[in-house]
């Protein structure tokens, strides 16, 4: 097989390596305006509710996000993977073609939460108002919607809607629960999801009318792509698990809606740099070199092994962010005890201490991406199952002895104990797809994260 440069495929992968460049650029400045966002978020917002009514807003939000993206989880994988290495004539068909067939198996998906929350109105409708369950369900509908249309659009390497979209529903959902949320309560708070997720939608929609129009040849859906998608989003819904899950556990254990709001301020601060840098990967993926005979092997069997050769430049971006991440990180921590009152307010001090573990959890963000697509190249879904199953066990191990005693610091320290051993995980099934200083650079820096807040 000739792969020179002078050939199509060779032509193919030159432009891909030339827009590796633009597309990382791209999703760091839109990653940039929307830590805008999430700082107002997670200081303005605050501010203006208060711990408790943030902790209630933070966990109707909490609950339409996480069924939101575990219903979605594993569609970015599978297209930045798939759809690249389809020859060029045949990838908006593919795109297509994989996009229906996950779009009629999420529709299923909601319909059957439709009935589990229109059970849980009917048994106690004080618990569960039909007008908030109403509208979360929306939302949750409406986002899918927007998710699954953007992933096919990721997959064709059209990645400008796919990095806007966060900024622009972030945006729309601070304007909405600081003008809703005082007059009308929780109910504010969901309207103002809605219109959130509404935002993203109309985005959507503009991207993808190129994709959806014009007539393309019908192409069937590579073998064993739906069960790798399937797999990576089993992986990718017990991460989120992990990373989110802490807030929901600290409204549970702590018993108390005030440790519910450090928790979710503190999560949210580690969560939006986590995110940047796993989209930044992800946006990455598609020009990437794709062109191997790994997905014709894995889907007839055969044990794929050894590194792909687009994690060099995967490992590269790494280090990258790393070295902007650890400096950010013990900034933050040796400044976290009076920077988190005076920014967020006195009734704040509170949560300075879980902000150690969060800002450590950013320290491994690099990691952690890196290892999610080095599974995705190698065709390895059943290494990130793994890694995320041991992930979200440690979480639940520690948060169950820690956070009944240490509260939001607890669940936030339970998150980063999970995510310290599943990388460890990744990287024992994933030989070479880590670099000596990437580790070194991310478990000594953690560790120097939580030492330092805990010292000053």
């Amino acid at each position: 097989m000739n792969t020179g440069t002078g050939t199509p495929r060779g032509r193919a992968r030159r432009r891909g390596a030339n827009r590796f460049g633009p597309a990382v650029v791209g999703s760091l400045v839109a990653k940039a305006v929307e830590m805008v966002t999430l700082v107002l978020l997670a200081t303005l917002v605050p501010r203006s509710l208060g711990p408790a009514d943030f902790g209630s807003f933070s966990v109707l939000l909490t609950l339409v996000t996480l069924g939101s993206l575990a219903l979605t989880l594993g569609g970015p994988t599978v297209m930045v993977r798939f759809v690249p290495a389809a020859p060029e004539a045949e990838r908006i068909a593919l795109a297509r073609a994989i996009g229906a067939r996950l779009a009629r198996g999420r529709a299923v998906q909601v319909a059957a939460i439709t009935i589990g929350v229109g059970a849980l109105v009917a048994v106690d409708a004080s618990r569960f108002p039909l007008v908030n369950a109403t509208l979360l369900l929306a939302a949750l509908a409406v986002n899918v919607a927007t998710s699954l249309a953007l992933q096919m659009t990721l997959g064709l390497g059209r990645t400008a809607a796919w990095s806007a979209r966060f900024p622009l529903q972030n945006a729309v959902l601070i304007v909405g629960v600081l003008a809703l949320t005082p007059q009308l309560g929780e109910t504010g708070a969901s309207v103002a999801i809605l219109l959130s997720a509404l935002s993203g939608a109309v985005l959507a929609a503009i991207s993808i009318v190129p994709v959806l129009s014009g007539s393309h040849p019908r192409v069937d859906i590579p073998d064993g792509a739906i069960r790798f998608g399937a797999l990576q989003a089993t992986a990718a819904a017990l991460t989120q698990f992990t990373q989110r899950g802490g807030v929901l556990i600290v409204a549970l254990l702590a018993g108390s809606s005030v440790q519910t709001g450090f928790a979710a301020l503190a999560t949210g601060i580690a969560l939006g740099v986590t995110y940047a840098i796993l989209q930044t990967f992800t946006v990455a993926m598609p020009h990437l070199d794709h062109d191997d005979e790994r997905a014709g092997r894995w889907a007839a069997g055969a044990s794929i092994v050894g590194p792909h050769p687009g994690e060099a430049a995967l490992q590269r971006l790494a280090l990258l962010l790393v070295a902007f991440a650890l400096p950010a990180a013990l900034l933050g921590a040796l400044l976290s005890g009076p920077l988190v009152p005076a920014v967020f307010g006195e009734e704040y001090a509170g949560a300075a201490v879980a902000f150690g573990p969060a800002l450590a959890l950013m320290v491994f963000a690099p990691l952690g991406a890196l290892l999610v697509q080095a599974s995705a190249l190698r065709l390895r879904p059943d290494v990130a199952v793994r890694s995320a199953a041991a992930t979200a066990a440690v979480f639940v191990s520690v948060a169950l002895a820690a956070v009944p005693a240490w509260g939001a610091a607890g669940g936030l320290t339970a998150a980063l104990a999970g995510s310290a051993v599943g990388c460890i995980a990744g990287m024992q099934a994933l030989p070479r797809a880590v670099t000596p200083r990437l580790f070194v650079l991310t478990y000594v820096g953690a560790g120097a994260v939580v030492a330092l807040a805990a010292i000053s």
